[in-house]
């Protein structure tokens, strides 16, 4: 069983909801390639230098490689990771996905599923794994249900977030992740994979 996790990550949280993944599905028996999608830009490009968080969770993904197309076809079960932009995939992701496309069903048969880590908005999170769900759909793979990581939040907080959006902290970071609903995942999409081929 070989399972691809690729993600993007620009604070870090989406890195280590795929780390999870990853350690979910090795745990499972598969041969596990942990993937990070570069950025559209050179990060001095973009970022001040003041933005610190965005270059430690940089220097953080130096040791894991850079995705490339043929990670998508080398696995047999893949799981794709995008922070919540505002209910959509980013750009990072969207522009990796599109450049997979061959003309003869590349991802037929494949069991794919995808994560993402919390946002503040409310519903962006949903938006965004059912809009890389539908993404990865059209490409023929078997889809597995998602999954959605919880901020570790204190009882106050939880009982206000069922009347909002969930919370995050004050410098944007999400609070500490549950990661075992991402290391669950990477073993269901290990073992169906593995159902699909036996």
């Amino acid at each position: 069983m070989n399972v691809a996790v690729i993600f993007y990550s620009r604070y870090g949280g989406t890195a280590a909801l795929a780390a999870a993944v990853a350690q979910g599905a090795d745990q499972a028996g598969a041969t596990v390639r942990l993937r990070r999608v570069a950025d559209l830009t050179a990060i001095d490009d973009r970022w001040s230098a003041a933005n610190e968080r965005i270059r430690s969770a940089r220097e953080h993904l130096t040791s894991v490689p850079l995705a490339q197309q043929d990670d998508l076809f080398w696995a047999d079960g893949i799981a794709i990771g995008s922070p919540a932009r505002y209910g959509a995939i980013c750009a990072e992701i969207r522009r990796f996905l599109d450049g997979s496309r061959r003309p003869s069903g590349d991802l037929a048969g494949k069991v794919a599923s995808v994560f993402c880590s919390p946002s503040a908005v409310q519903g962006a999170q949903r938006a965004t794994l059912q809009a890389t769900l539908a993404s990865l759909a059209g490409r023929g793979v078997l889809l597995q249900a998602p999954a959605r990581a919880e901020m570790d939040l204190d009882l106050t907080s939880r009982a206000a977030q069922r009347d909002g959006p969930p919370q995050a902290s004050a410098d944007d970071a999400p609070a500490q992740l549950d990661l075992a609903p991402a290391r669950a995942l990477g073993r269901r999409l290990a073992r169906l994979e593995g159902r699909t081929r036996g």
